[in-house]
């Protein structure tokens, strides 16, 4: 009788033992480490120069749950950094990768906006502009976007719970660029640095080409006319026209100088670029070259993909070398000289035997 009493115990105070262990890792599971992120956002002053910033108000950023593509990507260094890069093709890293929304915020007229998070070790989270902020200036639209942020609480400095943000926004504009490259004979194509170009538009069917002062100005000769901005091709064969405002309209890049070896095409002479109007801030068109359309440049840097794309590509040609007729051998050379000679000789020799036949010296 004792024994089973024993052995009941027993089984009830392992029951309530194995429920309190379970009851236990339920808790520990649920319990999180919330922090409250303040992010502060500023927006730069345009045409400040050094660069000013102020409050950026009425900008909305959304909030990501990156853990789970973050421990894919643990013994990646460069894994920040790639998501900062990304700028304008962040949502569709998003969308490919499955990345949840966790929260959508708008900043107040201080510029600031308030989030919640976990700070528990391995969260990762990514903060993204939702829209992109545009501005007029005179008749000149552009745009000002930040960064993509990825962290992990846990790595940061937190005071009371509080982690803060602090961003700053960069101005984005159209700016018109292509890629300057070469095709070799062999049909290999390679990137061409130092190949210049001048910028002008059409008046009246006349050509007037950008000045250094950024005013226009008809030239007869502008490669060598010291007042005309010249744009030459860096070592990756980009062409960019940075800081320059233009208004909407068509315009044109003319190569003027180019690669030894190389040729200018005929394409190269008269790329068209287009300026769409802006009707709206909220549809601002993409600015196109030859009809392709153009990503933006953002703080004057263009962006990683572009530079590994090298799109739109205008082309030179390598010139064919020049063929000389073949040189005989030297022991055919001299043969052959030897032969002519003796020709000659007899020829000669022949002609002054008849001559004086008929002068009567021989009878």
């Amino acid at each position: 009788m004792i024994k089973k009493m024993i052995i009941s115990i027993v089984t009830i105070l392992s029951a309530v033992l194995l429920s309190f262990s379970l009851s236990h890792k339920n808790v520990e599971a649920d319990v999180s480490s919330p922090v409250t992120i303040k992010l502060n956002h500023q927006l730069s002053v345009y045409g400040s120069d050094p660069m000013v910033y102020m409050s950026g108000a009425n900008v909305t950023f959304k909030l990501y749950d990156l853990t789970n593509d973050y421990q894919k990507h643990q013994n990646d260094e460069n894994y920040f950094q790639t998501l900062k890069s990304l700028n304008q093709g962040i949502e569709k890293y998003i969308k490919q990768n499955n990345v949840q929304l966790v929260e959508t915020e708008r900043t107040d007229e201080n510029g600031q906006a308030i989030f919640h998070a976990d700070k528990s070790i391995g969260r990762a989270y990514l903060i993204v502009q939702e829209q992109v902020k545009h501005f007029d200036n005179n008749g000149l639209v552009y745009e000002q976007v930040t960064d993509p942020i990825a962290f992990v609480p846990a790595e940061q400095k937190v005071r009371q719970d509080i982690l803060i943000i602090d961003t700053k926004s960069a101005i984005v504009t159209r700016v018109p660029y292509f890629f300057k490259y070469g095709r070799t004979l062999d049909q290999k194509e390679t990137p061409l640095a130092g190949v210049k170009f001048v910028f002008y538009r059409l008046n009246n069917n006349r050509r007037e080409y950008l000045t250094n002062d950024n005013n226009w100005q008809i030239v007869t000769d502008p490669l060598h006319d010291s007042a005309i901005k010249k744009i030459v091709s860096d070592e990756n064969g980009l062409v960019a026209l940075n800081d320059t405002k233009l208004v909407a309209g068509e315009y044109y890049f003319e190569e003027v100088a180019t690669l030894k070896n190389f040729e200018i095409s005929k394409l190269a002479q008269q790329i068209k670029v287009n300026i769409p109007a802006v009707n709206s801030v909220n549809d601002v068109l993409p600015i196109t070259v030859n009809g392709q359309p153009l990503s933006k440049v953002s703080a004057g840097t263009m962006p990683d993909y572009v530079m590994k794309n090298a799109q739109p590509r205008i082309l030179n040609y390598q010139k064919k070398p020049t063929v000389l007729p073949a040189l005989p051998a030297t022991g055919v050379a001299i043969g052959s000289i030897s032969v002519i000679g003796l020709v000659m000789v007899i020829l000669v020799l022949f002609m002054k035997q008849r001559s004086r036949k008929k002068k009567g010296e021989y009878k």
